[in-house]
């Protein structure tokens, strides 16, 4: 049995709260949160026996084996940091960090500790996205030329911490771009970002943070992925993560570019409970869950590099 911990309470916990729960051999144990009420409405949900606003002594505690971390992205470093220092398994929110020095610790630690580290990049876990890659695995598309995926809210945005530059270390290319970084990636079998262009500004809201972002990024396999982050837009050119596969024997895209319905939900529970089952699963079988700390270091490289150019006005 793992005994899992719960790191933040805010809305994508319960998916992770559920995912621990339809697993009879792991528990739910404890949910940290410095709102103490908010923790303890989670906690009652779940039938969760500890609640505590004394995150660092629960990262220390004998009686916790894993953490989901998904508290604001500037505290995953520190609280993932401490508990791999003290042996435990995580598995953390996107963005792994709000730096690629910082993923760089938290990697360090694990191997440091050996303990597990898995960085939540749910959309490899949607049944939709893996038949994709096998697709493009088998030759179907002859060879990829370009992928373009999304990352857009249209007309909404979030607030809070999500707009805070100390807290999210970035705005709409941070909360949704990297879903459309990692799912090009993984889909064309997790190369190296060798150049990366951008655009990136803030055109719809008042805050210090992006909401509008147009990255080109060149692949280590040859491979050109142009991707697309953003808040508050008039219009999506497709769902969360939706990616566009142009190949020289084919094109094709993973869901349709509108949903079908006003019923249709994207964004389901199946994929954060096959997500939590390679955590748990790897932990009890003794191997490295993937995507891994590298994995989501790779995300923040492209990040880091994109910011970093639409700075300077060139390629970095």
């Amino acid at each position: 049995m793992t005994r899992v911990a719960l790191f933040g309470s805010g809305w994508i916990q319960r998916f992770h709260g559920r995912a621990v729960l339809e697993r009879p051999q792991d528990q739910l144990v404890a949910v940290a949160n410095w709102r103490e009420e908010s923790a303890a409405k989670l906690a009652e949900k779940f039938a969760i026996p500890r609640v505590t606003t004394d995150w660092e002594a629960l990262a220390a505690d004998p009686e916790v084996d894993a953490a989901v971390v998904a508290t604001p992205n500037a505290l995953h470093a520190p609280q993932a940091i401490a508990l791999l220092r003290n042996g435990k398994h995580v598995i953390v929110e996107k963005p792994m960090a709000t730096t690629v020095a910082e993923c760089e610790a938290m990697i360090a630690a694990a191997r440091e500790s050996g303990a597990s580290l898995m960085v939540a990049h749910c959309w490899r876990f949607r049944a939709e996205v893996q038949a994709m890659r096998l697709r493009i695995e088998a030759g179907e598309f002859g060879q990829v030329v370009k992928t373009r995926g999304y990352g857009v809210h249209a007309g909404w945005g979030p607030s809070g911490w999500f707009t805070d530059p100390k807290l999210a270390g970035g705005g709409a290319l941070v909360d949704m771009g990297v879903h459309a970084i990692d799912t090009a990636r993984y889909l064309l079998g997790d190369p190296l970002p060798e150049r990366v262009f951008a655009t990136v500004g803030t055109r719809y809201g008042n805050y210090d943070v992006d909401d509008d972002a147009i990255l080109l990024i060149s692949w280590s396999d040859g491979v050109h992925s142009i991707v697309e982050s953003g808040w508050w837009q008039p219009h999506m050119a497709g769902l969360e993560a939706d990616t566009e596969i142009y190949g020289t024997k084919g094109y094709d895209r993973i869901w349709p570019p509108e949903p079908p319905s006003e019923e249709y939900e994207h964004c389901t529970q199946p994929m954060y409970s096959a997500q939590m089952a390679e955590f748990l699963d790897a932990i009890a079988e003794g191997r490295e869950p993937r995507p891994n700390g590298e994995d989501g270091r790779v995300v923040i490289q492209v990040v880091e590099e994109a910011y970093r150019s639409a700075r300077e006005g060139g390629a970095a």
